[in-house]
């Protein structure tokens, strides 16, 4: 299980980082480490789920550094979908010399990889000022990244030795982060796997990796190089086009309509596509629990699934999970469910009852949330629609393939 680490904890992970840079606003350069492709195996653990929590995060899409009472600057080159809550695929890692575990979300829709710290000397050996400058890496020296809750987190890039999965060490670039005032998050940190230059992926030089999120056992595995690509050779994988346009670290995806048992919802693809200034569009993002559609097809989805079961819609405002709220008691026999299919260019995703029905304490609900007014347009398809799934990213192909896996087993 993923530990919670808090700033005031004498066995800080980031013990292991305290920077030996002192803190300035410029970055430094160094030699880049080469690197060679491998494959791997990692273990992922499912944190909390079933826990009623604090309202869903989304990180604004700026950064700011305040340079000695000047101007701020602001970056957008950093806009992680991670919602901040515990339902969330963990992996442990090691960093530093000598090695100090961590545990951080898988997410998919980030790039950024960091972790916990403090702003001290280090005892790691490996630690190193970054190779690149700041406006090369797109994130300041020292950057503060805010959510939409007023959480926000601090971070100062380096560079260090992370082992990962089953021994692989590679030096990557990432950040030590500080949490503002009372803030505190769920985990040590994030694993950025998006497609921008800092993700766990980019700089281990691969361009295939995979995953299987368990629903059963909490458990979960990532594949990635080689070792993700021995699963490309089933046939049972169904294929769709990963689109290039949109933003850098987004992995989207072309979603053309949505069916309730047999009835295809009327609901037109441009709904779902990119649009100018690279708004709207759906992304696939492990970070990130349900499905967060626009509120008029929830609201279709939720119609035509009232019509086909007759069941009753709660009335007494009672909510298993924040932002849940077209829920229904729990029906006894689970055969008057229907299945949900999420319409792709090329390829059908079945959603089994267990994928899109939340449940706790004899009441459910359909396990979708309404977009941020902000970003109304964006759709995310979430990872709890992903579970019981092999999913493979091929960056080579622009693909990514699915197939219905028993993730315990493999």
């Amino acid at each position: 299980m993923a530990s919670s680490i808090s700033l005031a904890s004498p066995i800080l992970l980031v013990i292991l980082f305290h920077l030996v840079l002192e803190i300035d606003h410029t970055c430094f350069a160094s030699n880049a480490t080469q690197k060679t492709p491998t494959g791997l195996r990692i273990t992922l653990t499912r944190g909390g789920f079933g826990k009623k929590l604090s309202n869903s995060l989304h990180a604004l899409n700026s950064l700011s550094e305040a340079e000695n009472g000047a101007k701020h600057r602001t970056y957008s080159s950093i806009t992680s979908r991670v919602r901040a809550h515990e339902d969330e695929y963990v992996m442990e890692l090691t960093s530093g010399t000598p090695p100090v575990k961590f545990s951080a979300i898988m997410d998919t829709g980030s790039d950024l990889i960091w972790t916990k710290c403090k702003r001290k000397t280090s005892s790691s050996s490996s630690l190193s000022k970054v190779s690149e400058g700041c406006d090369t890496l797109q994130i300041p020296a020292i950057c503060k990244q805010k959510y939409a809750d007023g959480k926000s987190i601090k971070v100062t890039m380096v560079r260090e030795l992370l082992t990962i999965g089953d021994g692989k060490t590679a030096i990557v670039t990432f950040g030590c982060g500080i949490p503002g005032g009372k803030d505190n998050f769920m985990y040590d940190g994030v694993v950025g796997m998006g497609r921008g230059k800092l993700s766990l992926v980019s700089q281990l030089n691969e361009s295939v990796f995979s995953y299987c999120l368990d629903s059963s056992s909490e458990k979960g595995i990532l594949l990635i190089g080689s070792k993700a690509v021995t699963a490309i050779t089933n046939s049972n994988f169904q294929t769709t086009t990963l689109i290039t346009q949109g933003k850098e670290s987004y992995y989207y995806i072309s979603l053309e309509g949505i069916s309730v048992g047999q009835t295809r919802l009327p609901i037109d693809k441009s709904n779902f596509a990119i649009k100018e200034n690279n708004r709207g569009g759906m992304i696939i993002d492990s970070g990130t629990t349900f499905t967060y559609l626009e509120k008029g097809i929830i609201d279709m989805i939720e119609n035509e699934f009232f019509k086909q079961t007759k069941l009753n819609k709660s009335k007494d405002g009672y909510t298993p999970y924040t932002d849940l709220n077209r829920c229904f008691n729990s029906p006894y026999d689970a055969n008057i469910i229907p299945k949900l299919v999420f319409h792709f260019s090329g390829a059908n995703w079945d959603v089994p009852r267990e994928n899109y029905i939340y449940e706790k304490k004899g009441k459910a609900c359909l396990a979708f949330i309404a977009n941020h007014k902000k970003d109304a347009q964006l759709s995310i398809f979430g990872n709890m629609q992903q579970q019981n799934m092999m999913v493979l990213y091929d960056l080579d192909k622009n693909s990514l393939s699915f197939m219905p896996a028993k993730c315990n087993q493999l």
